[in-house]
């Protein structure tokens, strides 16, 4: 009895959370606005970072703003279902990838 309550354990927290990586681009613009921080990437719409206060928005933040300033391309990643196409201010990024290329 251990061994299947271990195993549904296992089971309920190794399934996968699904998420979108909008394709790798330039940050063109950062805004904020009273405690909101927008994006936009090259190529696509603008996207909601998130709130000031909302645990990760001021990393995720910094993150953009030093790699608009040395003009390295980010990733950020959304919840399943998100349009990285589509004009979108309602959903906030649960991750930002900076790269060096």
């Amino acid at each position: 009895m251990k061994k299947l309550i271990l195993a549904i354990f296992i089971l309920v927290l190794s399934k996968p959370a699904f998420s979108i990586d909008c394709p790798s681009a330039k940050v063109e613009h950062l805004q904020i606005e009273g405690s909101v921080i927008y994006v936009y990437p090259e190529g696509q719409n603008w996207h909601l970072v998130g709130n000031i206060e909302a645990v990760g928005t001021r990393e995720r933040y910094s993150a953009l703003l030093a790699a608009q300033m040395s003009g390295k391309k980010v990733v950020l990643r959304y919840p399943d279902g998100y349009d990285c196409s589509q004009y979108n201010l309602s959903e906030p990024a649960v991750m930002v990838r900076t790269y060096n290329d």
